[in-house]
């Protein structure tokens, strides 16, 4: 049988030939697009961090005119509470993964009782310790910088009661 295509077409096996290294280089492309697409978030995401917006948490604290010695103090009132502050994040992660894991068994009601009591412990002490370190940083700061201070959280409170539609957390 003759060929069917005309004198000018070609087969289509040939065309498959020149659009093939063509094909994996657009599909390289959109692989390399999507990727970037996806990066940007988690760029930007890792660089306000999983804390919140740290860069704006620090313009809180300079927008006070802190002195050196101000900066310094501040921030030696932060690290000495770093360590401790984790430690019982940690222990409050686990302690609610065991509550959780309590209550998918058949465990007690009173273990289920003791384990949340376990969780409200730890939580309080977490609590206990931002109070603690709340009134060292305070004890820095001038009586101007204390009311400037309270004035931003007061801000802070509004803006998030604004945005969730309840009353903020103190």
């Amino acid at each position: 049988m003759a060929n069917s295509y005309p004198a000018f077409a070609r087969e289509p096996s040939e065309f498959l030939y020149i659009l093939t290294p063509m094909s994996r280089l657009i599909q390289k492309l959109a692989l390399v697009g999507l990727l970037g697409a996806l990066a940007i978030p988690t760029i930007a995401y890792a660089q306000s961090g999983p804390a919140g917006n740290r860069p704006e948490r620090m313009q809180r604290w300079e927008r006070l005119n802190l002195t050196p010695e101000q900066r310094q103090q501040l921030s030696g009132i932060r690290e000495q509470d770093k360590a401790e502050m984790k430690r019982l994040r940690e222990q409050i992660k686990a302690a609610e993964t065991q509550l959780r894991q309590l209550w998918a068994s058949n465990a007690s009601d009173a273990q289920l009782t003791q384990q949340q009591a376990q969780v409200n412990a730890l939580k309080q002490q977490a609590q206990q310790l931002r109070f603690q370190r709340s009134l060292k940083l305070r004890a820095v700061l001038t009586p101007e910088q204390r009311q400037q201070f309270e004035q931003q959280r007061s801000e802070r409170r509004q803006q998030w009661r604004d945005r969730n539609g309840m009353q903020a957390p103190i």
